[in-house]
């Protein structure tokens, strides 16, 4: 298995997650560059270009974990993140879902759908402000977030 990896907990699959995804964007935008000197020099001051302004989209209610950019990525109570620095991504609302879902199908789909377009605006926006969104971070089951889940739709 060549594309996993373990890790010691949650939190640090979040990090590593985190710094794959801005890794894979990244290169997806150099495509087969190397980086610049510059990039280099300006990572070292964390400066743009070497250190861009990518975002991770996360839930509300949702909790990613107590690491440093879990915490900026956690949106489910107060006392996880009072007082901690925090980096500025976006979040988007969750869909909070009717049960039992086979006899609230109509309501909850509509639900979904409206979340679902606040995350299409949102990535949108954050793009035009020159902070785009590299991934989203969803837990269907958020766990300590609430345990809210998420339909397959």
């Amino acid at each position: 298995m060549s594309e996993v990896m373990t890790m010691m907990c949650g939190a640090c699959a979040v990090e590593n997650a985190y710094k794959v995804a801005f890794l894979d964007y990244r290169r997806r935008e150099r495509g087969e560059n190397v980086p610049t000197e510059e990039e280099n020099a300006t990572c070292m001051t964390n400066e743009s270009p070497g250190s861009p302004n990518l975002t991770v989209l996360t839930f509300k209610g949702a909790f990613h974990g107590r690491t440093f950019g879990a915490l900026s990525a956690t949106r489910s109570k107060p006392l996880h993140k009072l007082d901690f620095p925090a980096f500025d991504w976006p979040v988007a609302p969750f869909p909070i879902l009717t049960y039992p879902l086979a006899d609230h199908e109509m309501e909850n789909r509509k639900e979904e759908d409206l979340c679902l377009e606040a995350v299409k605006e949102i990535v949108k926006k954050w793009k035009e402000e020159g902070k785009p969104v590299a991934c989203i971070s969803v837990e269907p089951i958020q766990s300590e977030g609430g345990d809210r889940h998420a339909t397959p739709y």
